[in-house]
């Protein structure tokens, strides 16, 4: 069966099998790498149906109180298993037998009394094991974890009924990355319990009284790097120099967490860290002093330093009585060889000038988030005040005006780096005085809405992110890398401002395009972040975007954060994806098209008109519009003549030299209209005819193959045929001078073939006796 549709299979007997596992329950969900998501699904028990193609099974924050011989049997190939946060009470010996490949286990947070290591038996390459938060006071009689020569973190222990830890519970374990111990309520520790594991590199300790604490200092200290306490009340917490003699130590890192001292016990600490000398790293994290301050001096007299100790962080630092504190001169001394100091969140308002004074190694100091402001770091920042201090960071403090900062910090000679960033600046003066060797300025969330020339020539690293700018217009020669997003910048700045420019991160503004000469114009560009943006994808901007390979090497964002802002059909869609018609991108070539098609369209439009004798329809039409104006028929006052004669000039013999003597001669006679003696002089042909027409009772028409051939009889016939047919009178007379076959007359007389083939013409005869009856004929037809 192909992997397809085994794994297919697999699923679906997953999601049928769990159906039933309980009224509340639903079935897991399952992707084709085999990882299976069950959690928060309200199961009683593990699903049914499980197989080798489950790999990562996920069951925590169900209701599970069970796990049988054969509920995993099947997951030979499980290699994550998460079981937190059930209801699990009882685990078979053989539950986790057939899991040879699992590699994480999460049994934290359940109802487990007693631990075994049948469990764990055939876990030999179980890496993460998590019992935390269950209900055991020990961790059984003999090692849990002598098969798991490969397990790299460890976590044991709860809150409350975890009370002893033996000798032989970490048994067999010989290297750990993270071991975590929950113990609050411990009261036995085994000597050397902890001393069977050769190397930790980062221990949790979880003890509400350091009753135990030195005890197990005294197993890890030559064998762990980092050392972490938490929720521990050290007021009792007395350092014996006996207890630790061999001070071979390998801690370089000591974390207090949650951790509450007083005057007394702090100075107990500082022992600590004196005798326990590789000890380099120092953090106080959400912390309480119970204290005032007053250290006992003699105690102090005896040190003087923090031991080897070069950075001390202190973050949320409570200190209850703080209106009664003393002002810490007794613990200056100590800190002559700290390098790095971070105080976060602590209320400070007041680094005191003479503790800065002893602060004579301090290369970075890290005063975030606290109450500094200009009178204050006026005192903080004093004559030989932090001699040697390269970065300073007052973030989010109480600092208001740029000029004053800059000036009060030209104390310090070797600073080169600084964050004043969340401060409430608001603007920026013209002019300002900085440190001279100031290179890494930052200046983001500050509000301010212009740059001036303020900022110091010697910038290397420029931040001014999330700000209100709406251009940037300075000129500095050194600058390196420039951060200038959440802004209002409409355009990428002018690079010949920023010559050696190589970091740009400009995103998040309002830019709408940018261009290959603009980024070429940046020499020395490696990176540059303009994501987030409002784009508009014109046909150029796409053409550059796409067709850049080179592009992705220096867009760090792209192509996810580039989207196309307008035109609106392709709002929301990556730059990379957009594609925009071919109207909008090639319109030279559209209008090209459009006029070639027209010119077509006009030529066959004209062949047609030719054909389909669409000129004499216009002309038509022009002479309806004429005769529109002037009444249908004329008063009986304007009739002036009898008949108008329309013939052919090859015809002019028989009309005047017959007709007319027949007609004009008669008596009564009879008075013609003809072209050549009655049409006004200088008067437009058609007006003439139309003219002549309605001014005559009957219209004569002589019809012969010249009448058809002459271009002037057609005018006539033409407006006759549309004003006189078309009101259906009998106004025409034709005289068929000679037989013409009826194919000779144009189609577009339709009405004119009509009424030769329904109405009687009068024929011209050949044979002279019959001639007398065609003229009386003829007068017959003119009166009536």
């Amino acid at each position: 069966m192909p992997r397809a549709l085994w794994t297919a299979w697999v699923w679906a007997v997953i999601s049928l099998s769990t159906e039933g596992a309980s009224d509340k329950a639903s079935s897991l969900s399952c992707d084709p790498a085999g990882v299976c998501d069950g959690h928060s699904r309200s199961l009683n028990s593990i699903p049914s149906g499980l197989t080798a193609g489950v790999k990562s099974l996920d069951l925590s924050n169900n209701e599970i109180t069970y796990v049988g011989n054969r509920d995993l049997q099947r997951c030979v190939n499980l290699k994550t298993l998460r079981l937190g946060a059930n209801e699990i009470h009882t685990v078979e010996e053989d539950s986790f037998f057939h899991l040879r490949s699992l590699e994480y286990l999460d049994l934290s947070y359940n109802c487990l009394s007693n631990l075994s290591s049948s469990w764990f038996r055939s876990l030999y390459v179980l890496k993460f094991l998590n019992l935390l938060g269950n209900l055991y006071k020990t961790l059984g009689e003999t090692s849990l974890f002598s098969h798991l020569s490969n397990l790299r973190t460890l976590k044991v222990g709860n809150s409350n009924s975890f009370t002893e830890i033996h000798e032989e519970d970490f048994a067999g374990l010989t290297f750990l990355e993270e071991l975590e111990i929950s113990a609050q309520n411990l009261q036995i520790y085994a000597p050397k319990s902890l001393k069977s594991i050769q190397n930790i590199s980062h221990l949790i300790l979880h003890l509400k009284q350091p009753v135990l604490l030195l005890d197990i200092l005294v197993d890890i200290v030559s064998s762990l790097d980092y050392l972490e306490l938490s929720d521990t009340n050290l007021h009792t917490f007395h350092f014996s120099e006996a207890s630790i003699s061999e001070m071979n130590t390998s801690v370089k890192k000591l974390i207090f967490r949650n951790v509450q001292f007083t005057d007394e016990s702090f100075v107990e600490v500082v022992k600590l860290f004196n005798y326990v000398s590789g000890i380099l790293e120092v953090e106080f994290d959400d912390c309480t002093h119970d204290g005032i301050g007053d250290f006992k001096t003699l105690a102090l007299d005896r040190i003087r330093y923090l031991g080897n100790v070069e950075t001390l962080t202190i973050r949320k630092l409570h200190i209850p009585q703080f209106f009664l504190f003393y002002d810490l001169s007794s613990i200056y001394s100590l800190t002559g060889r700290v390098r790095r100091v971070t105080i976060e969140n602590s209320k400070v308002f007041l680094v005191p000038c003479l503790l800065s004074q002893h602060l004579k190694s301090l290369e970075y100091l890290d005063l975030s988030e606290n109450l500094m402001s200009e009178e204050t770091l006026k005192n903080s920042a004093c004559e030989n005040a932090w001699p040697f201090l390269q970065t300073l960071v007052l973030r989010q403090n109480r600092l208001k005006s740029l000029e004053k900062t800059g000036e009060l910090l030209l104390t310090l000679k070797n600073l080169t780096n600084l964050d004043i960033s969340k401060n409430n600046f608001l603007s920026m003066p013209e002019t300002c005085q900085w440190p001279g060797r100031m290179k890494q300025l930052n200046l983001s969330s500050t509000r301010i809405h212009r740059l001036t020339q303020c900022l110091p020539q010697t910038l290397e690293i420029l931040d001014v992110s999330n700000n209100n700018l709406d251009s940037f217009s300075l000129i500095l020669p050194q600058l390196k890398e420039l951060y200038i997003s959440r802004n209002k910048l409409k355009t990428l700045p002018d690079a010949s401002f920023l010559p050696v420019l190589s970091i740009m991160r400009i995103s998040r503004n309002i830019i709408n395009t940018f261009s290959k000469e603009q980024l070429d114009s940046f020499q020395q560009l490696k990176t540059l972040e303009a994501g987030g943006n409002s784009f508009i994808c014109s046909c150029d901007f796409l053409a550059f975007a796409q067709g850049q390979q080179a592009l992705a090497h220096v867009l760090a964002d792209w192509p996810d954060d580039y989207r196309c802002d307008s035109p609106s059909h392709v709002r929301g869609q990556r730059v990379q994806d957009a594609r925009l018609p071919l109207s909008e991108c090639h319109r030279a070539a559209v209008v090209s098209a459009v006029c070639c098609a027209l010119f077509l369209l006009l030529l066959l439009t004209g062949v047609l008109c030719h054909r389909l004798h669409g000129l004499w329809y216009m002309k038509m039409m022009w002479a309806w519009l004429q005769a529109k104006r002037k009444p249908r028929k004329a008063p009986r006052r304007d009739i002036c003549y009898d008949a108008f004669v329309s013939y052919s000039e090859q015809d002019s013999y028989w009309v005047e030299n017959l007709m007319v003597q027949e007609l004009e001669h008669f008596n009564p006679p009879f008075k013609l209209c003809l072209h050549k003696r009655d049409f006004v002089p200088g008067k437009w042909i058609i007006d003439n005819i139309i003219d002549s027409i309605e001014k005559s009772h009957k219209t004569i028409f002589v019809l012969s193959e010249n009448f058809v051939k002459s271009e002037w009889c057609k005018y006539e016939l033409d407006f006759s045929h549309f004003r006189l047919f078309d009101e259906n009178n009998d106004a025409a007379i034709l005289i068929l001078l000679e037989p013409i076959d009826k194919k000779a007359i144009p189609q577009r007389f339709c009405k004119l073939r009509k009424i030769m083939n329904t109405k009687t013409y009068l024929e011209w005869p050949t044979d002279e006796t019959q001639q007398e009856g065609f003229w009386l004929n003829l007068r017959a037809a003119i009166r009536s």
